[in-house]
């Protein structure tokens, strides 16, 4: 991985678009190219509390973004099955790795997504939140005012410190979740990958893609449950599935071999707008 060492949180790590406000990060005015002290630099106020996604009228936006990360694995997971990363045929491209070819290619299809009318019509995406492979830690990308990742002069994208409590403040609670679902898997790989007799090199392509694929499983986990879990309240009424939990893929890597894991079964699209549209103003 040239320049950083990091694993971010979804398809260059926790991908997102600044048209989401579910995972819309507060913006500064520092711009691009800047340093890891100015960028990383706590504001002067606090920001405000991240929207809710408690209500009946949040599912939809809860199902585009576990849409949105199920997308990122799949891509991903193609480098698992069969895919192989693109060769380098721009000048600026020469000194990647195939594993920055492969996160550039996941983060262009994902892109892509977004401003198809599958994915909503507009945005971009970028790294979000990550660990970092050395120290096992979390790790923010800062944004500029337009919402891009600030880099250095280099043009490596800068990496700040971050802790649960930064990410619970930052995000509605299901979506905090998740992404503490998601980095918590990579955390926990990292940190048995490190405690191994024979360690893995989680920059090389083909680790950091199971390795990714792993830590989308789990958040998406997460995601559903707290979907499932808000559509079967009171408030919005949803009876359930017959069907409870179903398997998804999980790829097996060091001591663990488990080879797919239960997630909960969800409303359909259509319940899901059902339930937004008929219940989502209530409490």
């Amino acid at each position: 991985m040239p320049h950083r060492r990091s694993l971010p949180l979804s398809a260059t790590g926790m991908l997102s678009f600044t048209a989401v406000l579910l995972l819309a990060t507060p913006a500064s005015a520092i711009s691009s190219p800047t340093t890891q002290k100015e960028a990383c630099k706590k504001p002067d106020k606090k920001p405000p509390p991240p929207a809710p996604c408690n209500r009946c009228s949040d599912l939809p936006k809860l199902y585009k973004e576990l849409a949105e990360q199920q997308f990122l694995r799949d891509k991903f997971q193609e480098f698992i099955d069969w895919r192989l990363p693109p060769i380098a045929k721009d000048p600026k491209d020469m000194k990647k790795s195939g594993g920055q070819m492969m996160r550039d290619w996941v983060t262009a299809r994902f892109t892509e997504y977004l401003n198809s009318p599958e994915g909503g019509g507009s945005g971009f995406g970028q790294p979000e939140m990550g660990t970092d492979i050395d120290s096992c830690k979390l790790v923010s990308y800062p944004k500029d005012d337009k919402g891009k990742n600030l880099t250095d002069k280099d043009g490596n994208d800068i990496t700040c410190p971050v802790s649960k409590d930064d990410i619970k403040s930052m995000y509605c609670p299901a979506v905090a979740d998740m992404i503490l679902t998601h980095e918590g898997q990579h955390q926990t790989d990292c940190k048995n990958n490190k405690k191994s007799s024979q360690p893995v090199d989680l920059a090389d392509w083909r680790n950091y893609a199971a390795y990714d694929v792993r830590g989308y499983t789990a958040g998406i986990a997460n995601l559903r449950k707290s979907i499932a879990a808000l559509a079967k309240s009171k408030q919005c009424g949803w009876k359930g599935s017959t069907q409870k939990t179903k398997k998804m893929p999980m790829p097996p890597v060091g001591t663990d071999q488990r080879t797919d894991i239960d997630v909960d079964v969800i409303p359909t699209p259509q319940e899901i707008d059902t339930l937004a549209k008929t219940l989502g103003g209530k409490k």
